[in-house]
């Protein structure tokens, strides 16, 4: 079963917002998009992966948090984590603070 278009629409637009608010960083972290992936490591080391799971119509984020799923919800306009419910924007911003020591404005 492959995904929906709207999951296509939703995962692609996440991606360029993240990417376009990662390259306003002072510290200009390197970016390297490929295959569906986001590789983004910071000035400290610090790696965040981003990646798009269709099969699933998951976003999923690996920080040195953990590693975190995150499913679309049309009412909310968001993606929010499938632990704990947290959204995708609140949850990134604050591994940014935490393990890259950035922090970015939606």
């Amino acid at each position: 079963m492959s995904a929906s278009p709207q999951y296509y629409e939703c995962i692609d637009e996440t991606f360029e917002e993240v990417e376009s608010m990662l390259e306003e960083l002072e510290s200009d972290p390197d970016i390297a998009a490929a295959e569906g992936v986001l590789n983004v490591t910071f000035s400290n080391g610090v790696v965040f992966v981003l990646s798009r799971q269709p099969a699933v119509e998951q976003l999923w984020l690996a920080t040195p948090g953990g590693g975190f799923h995150f499913v679309w919800r049309d009412a909310d306009e968001e993606w929010f984590d499938t632990k704990t419910n947290d959204g995708f924007r609140q949850l990134l911003s604050r591994e940014l603070v935490e393990h890259a020591d950035e922090s970015i404005e939606w």
